[in-house]
């Protein structure tokens, strides 16, 4: 018995280590097949006294192991393709999801529109945002270091802080965008805020035209690169002039140039 299961341990370990998974449940199901049909013929020959050709043999062998590999939910690579037709087996590529360019979109005429972000790195809270026209041109941005909050709370300060500055700008008609889902709900439904944000947030609405929109984490990276200004303040700073940090990615969409979202 041990012999034998030596014999079956040394035929799988002949499956190559680098194949992918489409041919190793072919080579698997292969192996299953073989000797199913070695031990029908067995019995065949020993009791009913009938021998099994070698081609019927190999043709039900053949049949099997097509019917195991269509079926399989594994994946192959092109250079599978000779031996998948070999056994008339469709192959079966992995779908890969298409790459999205994301480009931001200056608003309309007369409105201001601003993104921002929040994050939490070593239970420490921040935000930032930044503020353009509709040429794209800058009009200021801020950073803020929180403290401790939760992801959501900084997101949602981070749009509170936002209407804020707007109003000290008599900025009044706002474009927010964040690349928070939460957020963009929470700004339609001021229930979800927590109730320690909710009086400031219905403050900072007063006599702002706000929306909001989302947008991939792609297409907000000045705004993701503010919230990284934490480390460097203790308050909320405002900055007249555009950061040489933000240079890049602000250039990238003036220009209307995209970011690439990979699957």
């Amino acid at each position: 018995m041990k012999n034998i299961v030596q014999s079956v341990a040394a035929i799988l370990k002949s499956i190559p280590a680098a194949s992918s998974s489409q041919i190793r449940d072919v080579y698997i199901s292969s192996i299953v097949h073989v000797l199913h049909s070695i031990w029908l013929a067995r019995n065949g020959i020993r009791f009913g006294g009938c021998k099994l050709s070698l081609i019927m043999a190999q043709n039900s062998i053949i049949a099997s192991v097509s019917l195991s590999g269509s079926i399989s939910n594994g994946y192959c690579v092109p250079a599978d393709t000779p031996l998948l037709d070999k056994f008339h087996i469709p192959p079966s590529f992995r779908r890969f999801k298409e790459i999205i360019p994301v480009v931001w979109k200056a608003p309309t005429v007369g409105w201001v529109k601003v993104n921002m972000d929040g994050s939490v790195t070593n239970s420490s809270a921040s935000c930032g945002g930044i503020f353009r026209d509709h040429l794209g041109t800058f009009m200021g941005c801020f950073a803020c270091n929180l403290g401790a909050a939760t992801v959501v709370e900084a997101k949602l300060t981070a749009i509170i802080i936002a209407l804020e500055f707007a109003a000290t700008n008599n900025w009044r008609d706002i474009w927010v965008e964040s690349d928070s889902s939460a957020a963009v709900l929470a700004f339609k439904n001021s229930d979800l805020f927590p109730f320690c944000l909710r009086n400031r947030w219905h403050n900072c609405r007063i006599g702002i035209r706000a929306v909001c929109s989302y947008i991939y984490r792609e297409g907000n990276c000045c705004a993701d690169l503010l919230a990284a200004f934490k480390n460097s303040l203790t308050d909320t700073v405002w900055f007249d002039r555009l950061p040489s940090l933000l240079a890049f990615d602000f250039a990238r969409d003036r220009n209307s140039l995209p970011n690439y979202r990979f699957p």
